[in-house]
């Protein structure tokens, strides 16, 4: 092989590797810069996760709390109020879901919300005096004891969903 050849056949060897290792690295931080943006949409939709359950389970306490005081003649403002903030503070939070949860959490959250919402209208229409047939406190009492299944599986459907449980 003749010198001239020999340099061309290496001038484009190392042209050839200058540009495939140029082209292997930006490929190498694409996929780092997916695998960021992939754990911090997991990230963020676990903090969701977590706002959701801690949301309507608060709420559900404030609920039950509502519904005792109810049955025992000791209602208040302060647990009225308590129970107002925490359906806006679940409502705020569900809002938000509606946008970034998995439709198959979404059924799940939107099963609770509905059951807390016709609960908390159930209790604001005895407070008020404004009754429908159904509006009594034991109706509540089971509404409120009703809401543990949804709950339950809202959480089995955001843990199905992150990954850290199996089906069952």
């Amino acid at each position: 092989m003749d010198a001239a050849l020999a340099t061309l056949l290496v001038g484009v060897a190392g042209v050839g590797g200058t540009v495939a290792s140029g082209y292997l690295a930006q490929r190498a931080a694409q996929r780092a810069l997916c695998l960021e943006h992939e754990r911090q949409r997991h990230e963020n939709l676990r903090d969701c996760y977590i706002a959701i359950n801690s949301r309507a389970r608060s709420c559900r306490y404030a609920l039950a709390d509502y519904v005792q005081a109810m049955a025992t003649g000791t209602l208040t403002d302060e647990i009225r109020q308590r129970a107002a903030s925490a359906m806006d503070a679940h409502h705020t939070q569900y809002d938000e879901a509606q946008m970034v949860v998995a439709d198959s959490v979404l059924t799940e959250a939107r099963s609770v919300n509905h059951k807390i919402g016709v609960l908390y209208g159930v209790l604001r229409r005895i407070d008020c005096g404004d009754l429908r047939e159904d509006d009594t406190v034991q109706h509540a009492q089971r509404l409120l004891k009703e809401l543990w299944t949804p709950l339950q599986s809202l959480r089995e459907a955001m843990r199905l969903d992150l990954g850290v449980s199996e089906p069952h």
